[in-house]
């Protein structure tokens, strides 16, 4: 909730790089409200896995099977260490190792049930925490949000385009291992 009444719009400054400080820290915090949200139902399970067990399931996720390598390298962490990662989560019973088909020298990971129904679960309480907090929103606020969300997701497009993430990321999977 904000403490501070809103300005309009026109008085934004154009040149979004010299906004004063009060403009920013009202940007801050509301960019921090949604990310709160969206990042609260993480909170469930601290005690089911780790952060960086999550960040791995949610890659494996994207990919449907990935090889060791390519997993280290989508975690920042080198292969022997992703290795022991998917030993527990394998001992968890949340990932499976298989032979690559094309070639059964390589090991592929892909997630048992368990950890697809985990996955899931994390997917709903998200769904479920911006719900209970959209539907305190106006409908008119609801279109806003989804409108200003949509041109900041583009503008954000456009200004990392020249970097290099992983192939085929979109924003929820970065967010989501971010607040894994």
């Amino acid at each position: 909730m904000i403490d501070e009444p809103v300005p309009p719009v026109e008085a934004f400054d154009p040149f979004v790089g010299q906004l004063p400080p009060a403009e920013w820290g009202l940007i801050e915090r509301e960019a921090a409200a949604l990310v709160a949200v969206w990042g609260r139902s993480r909170q469930a399970f601290v005690t089911k896995v780790s952060s960086i067990q999550l960040q791995a399931m949610l890659t494996i996720e994207k990919h449907e099977t990935i090889n060791l390598g390519r997993l280290a390298a989508a975690l920042g962490a080198v292969p022997s260490s992703a290795s022991r990662l998917c030993d527990r989560l394998e001992a968890a019973g949340l990932v499976r190792r298989s032979h690559c088909e094309e070639d059964r020298r390589e090991l592929t990971l892909s997630l048992t049930p368990s950890g697809r129904a985990l996955i899931e679960e994390l997917q709903q309480l998200r769904r479920d925490d911006l719900a209970r907090v959209l539907s305190e929103m106006p409908p008119a606020g609801r279109i806003a949000l989804l409108r200003g969300l949509q041109a900041f997701a583009e503008a954000a497009d456009r200004v990392t385009a020249h970097e290099t993430p992983e192939e085929d990321d979109d924003w929820i999977q970065i967010a989501a291992r971010l607040l894994a």
